[in-house]
């Protein structure tokens, strides 16, 4: 593991043409349970990679609580965790806490296309006409009352405008109370 590690790392660098990383991320457990050997030794080759300066941040994705809890014992906790959240299952409140709780940055992705329902709901698009932006910049505006960072994949230049707009929108407690209940 450890060498398959160092390898992508590697790989990523030259591809780069850097000789660091600024973030870097495990994309997850090897399964749902506790963490396994195979997953402490990847994530001790990247606290290594870390120790080097040659990741200035190391994170993780796809982790529930208790993975993220065992990590205390780790030399080097996560700056960051990714995370696909679902309206269904509260945001990822309990891994939102936790991280909010121990300075570690949480960041949402897939928010849009995990949530349709949240973004074609019909209070959505009002919230929306009333401010003159979209239902994904309310989506996005609303993640960041919750504290998530939201991740978008656009490559749509006017997208990423609008994304970035959204830091600009304010939102109700009313509205985000009622964005929290869809």
């Amino acid at each position: 593991v450890a060498a398959q590690v160092r390898s992508s790392f590697a790989g990523t660098l030259k591809n780069l043409g850097t000789d660091y990383l600024d973030s870097f991320l495990i994309h997850g457990p090897s399964g749902a349970g506790a963490l396994s050997e195979a997953d402490w030794e990847a994530w001790e080759t990247m606290e290594s990679l870390h120790a080097d300066g040659q990741a200035r941040a190391i994170g993780i994705s796809n982790v529930g609580l208790a993975q993220l809890r065992e990590l205390e014992g780790a030399k080097v906790r996560p700056a960051y965790v990714q995370n696909r959240c679902y309206a269904q299952r509260g945001w990822d409140e309990d891994v939102r806490e936790y991280c909010l709780a121990n300075g570690i940055v949480y960041q949402g992705f897939s928010l849009l296309t995990a949530n349709p329902h949240v973004v074609e709901h019909p209070m959505t698009g009002a919230v929306a006409r009333r401010r003159n932006v979209t239902p994904e910049q309310v989506v996005f505006r609303f993640a960041l009352t919750l504290g998530i960072l939201p991740l978008t994949g656009t490559t749509d230049p006017r997208h990423m405008r609008e994304d970035l707009d959204a830091l600009s929108l304010e939102l109700t407690a009313a509205e985000a109370d009622a964005l929290r209940r869809l």
